[in-house]
């Protein structure tokens, strides 16, 4: 029987230790110990090199055991970890709450900070028991987890981990254990969304669709589910001078208990009407469900902070996600489609809100995005996280389970076999992407939670993007948007200055993305991370021909010894809200060692 809380423990140790590696540049491994330390170790880990971290303001010593080295910075290690003080004492085991208490102070006391570490320290503990809660609630689930095929659905369900260089991948405040097993995707909850009645003198909607507008498109949904009650959509989903809002359940909650809100209901101009129709399921997001007949998924705000932010839609981000539809309708999609048919930018096509005159946002925010994945198109449709997560219950990563399947149908080597998928990941998601950027200064967000990508055969077939939050213009680029697309970026505040969209792309892309992939593939043992970065290396080098000043994009992932790269430990040790703030300084950036500058060019297959 698996023991869920020391599994919990060890995944939390892992992540959080590998934040504090690439953060501090703590990421040679060492095999010179002293005598007392090599007997304690080889005592109880077995491990032929280390990790060392000295955490000199406290004068203690971190000994972890390396059971994966990551040319890329996501290592796996042997458990447990040994500590030892300075003054010669015995070397001693360490638990997840010793190790990061220890690690969060001599970070402040580096800093010479004054700030306190217990929020911190408490959102690794959240995080640690809801992914001790999640491998206990799936126990048995494994088909629907690691199996070959899967639903869209199922693999929006199965992250039960979280982002893997995370200290707190799966923390959640504002949200009660009982509301938790109804509302997250780990625990397959579904539920009603709830509906508000707005008068449209108080509504502010929008919708990129000829001939439709978000108040049509809802009641139309509601009327034709087969679900909701007659009565209800007689009374509620006609043509007349009111809007229909869906929020999600713990936001109806919330803005229930706004003064605003309540003097809107006194006045008669809003009415809250219950929950109706068919029940959605939350998205690995949390706050964007998804039901599998309806045409469109609603993304909502929750009052819930997820490792490090509130999860609230801003009004700008509402007014991002038509916008970019409305580019898409211009030459850059026909463009991008005729070069790239394989890749897709899952749109945000409309959005509905209340207005209040003294607020930005009233909390009824609510966007409406395109769902493709419905009946046969939902099949083998994968977040690519959930592709290259670490699998627990004694199983093999989806990823291995697929490509050494595939390996066996073709007679191949899965060396042979990781490499060919690797290439047609990268030609449906990376090309494209890097082809957007430097034609049109346009950086997607494009982390593996955003990524969704279809499979046939074992291979990926089609990428999906999806976010309305996470797009940058360029500010070099701006005329060139504006002349397509006249007033881009008065209302979603979209544009940047280059260096910051670099940042940003270059994160997301190349370091959670890209890295990720090849550590998922890595580290199962499948390929040598080494060919996948030669790989990555030429095609990003394809592209030099075509780039674009004054972006440092290429040039910098080509010929840059360090790189910088969010450090989401010390975002989160400075409790920063990444949707809060100036897009230049909603996180930290520190710089680290390129792992595409020291690759060879690797000749293989």
């Amino acid at each position: 029987m698996i023991d869920a809380k020391k599994l919990a423990e060890q995944v939390s140790i892992q992540s959080f230790l590998n934040c504090y590696l690439r953060e501090t540049g703590q990421c040679e491994p060492s095999t010179e110990l002293s005598t007392n330390i090599v007997f304690k170790l080889k005592e109880v880990v077995m491990a032929d090199s280390y990790f060392i971290c000295h955490l000199n303001h406290l004068n203690i010593t971190l000994y972890a055991g390396i059971q994966y080295y990551s040319l890329t910075g996501r290592h796996k290690f042997h458990f447990p970890i040994i500590a030892s003080a300075g003054n010669g004492d015995e070397p001693f085991e360490v638990d997840y709450l010793f190790l990061v208490t220890m690690i969060a102070k001599d970070l402040l006391l580096e800093a010479k900070s004054e700030l306190s570490y217990d929020d911190l320290v408490l959102r690794v503990i959240q995080s640690c028991q809801q992914i001790q809660c999640f491998i206990e609630g799936r126990d048995g689930d494994e088909d629907e987890l690691y199996g070959e095929e899967i639903s869209f659905l199922q693999a929006e369900q199965s992250l039960l981990l979280g982002h893997l260089i995370h200290p707190t991948p799966k923390s959640r405040q504002g949200i009660s254990d009982e509301e938790s097993a109804i509302y997250s995707p780990e625990l397959k909850g579904s539920f009603e969304l709830h509906y508000f009645r707005a008068h449209q003198s108080i509504v502010k909607e929008d919708c990129a669709l000829p001939g439709r507008s978000a108040t049509s498109w809802i009641k139309e949904e509601l009327a034709g589910d087969g679900v909701t009650d007659g009565a209800f959509i007689s009374q509620y989903c006609m043509d007349d001078n009111y809007t229909l809002i869906p929020l999600h359940p713990l936001q109806a909650k919330h803005v229930l208990k706004s003064l605003p809100i309540q003097q809107l209901m006194k006045e008669g101009l809003l009415q809250d009407i219950g929950t109706a129709g068919r029940a959605y399921s939350a998205t690995s997001s949390l706050r964007s469900v998804y039901e599998p007949n309806s045409s469109f998924m609603v993304k909502g705000s929750i009052p819930v902070k997820i490792t490090n932010s509130l999860r609230v839609n801003k009004y700008k981000e509402l007014e991002r996600g038509v916008e970019v539809k409305r580019l898409l309708d211009t030459e850059i999609g026909e463009r991008l489609a005729e070069a790239y048919p394989s890749f897709e930018i899952l749109s945000d096509p409309a959005f509905v809100t209340v207005h209040l005159h003294d607020a930005e946002e009233s909390g009824f925010e609510t966007i409406m995005r395109d769902n493709p994945f419905r009946g046969i198109d939902a099949k083998d449709t994968n977040v690519t996280a959930s592709l290259f997560q670490d699998a627990v219950y004694g199983n093999k990563t989806r990823i291995e389970t697929i490509i050494r399947k595939i390996a066996a149908e073709e007679n191949l080597s899965v060396a042979e076999v990781s490499l060919k998928w690797f290439r047609s990941y990268l030609d449906v998601s990376l090309k494209p992407m890097v082809w957007l950027y430097l034609n049109y200064g346009i950086a997607l967000e494009a982390h593996q939670q955003n990524s969704v990508v279809r499979l046939v055969n074992g291979y990926p077939a089609h990428f999906y993007y999806r976010d309305n939050q996470g797009y940058y213009f360029c500010q070099s680029t701006f005329d060139q948007l504006n002349e397509l697309l006249p007033g881009v970026s008065s209302s979603s505040h979209t544009v940047c200055e280059d260096h910051v969209a670099d940042e940003r792309f270059r994160y997301y892309l190349i370091f959670n993305h890209m890295f990720g992939v090849i550590n998922g593939l890595g580290s199962a043992a499948l390929i040598s991370e080494q060919v996948l970065l030669s790989e990555l290396r030429s095609t990003l080098e394809y592209f030099v021909e075509m780039d674009r000043k004054p972006s440092q994009f290429l040039s910098s992932l080509l010929h840059s010894e360090s790189l910088p790269c969010k450090a989401n430990l010390l975002t989160r040790l400075y409790d920063m809200d990444e949707l809060v703030g100036a897009m230049e300084s909603q996180s930290i950036y520190v710089p680290i060692r390129n792992p595409l500058l020291a690759v060879e060019k690797v000749t293989y297959v």
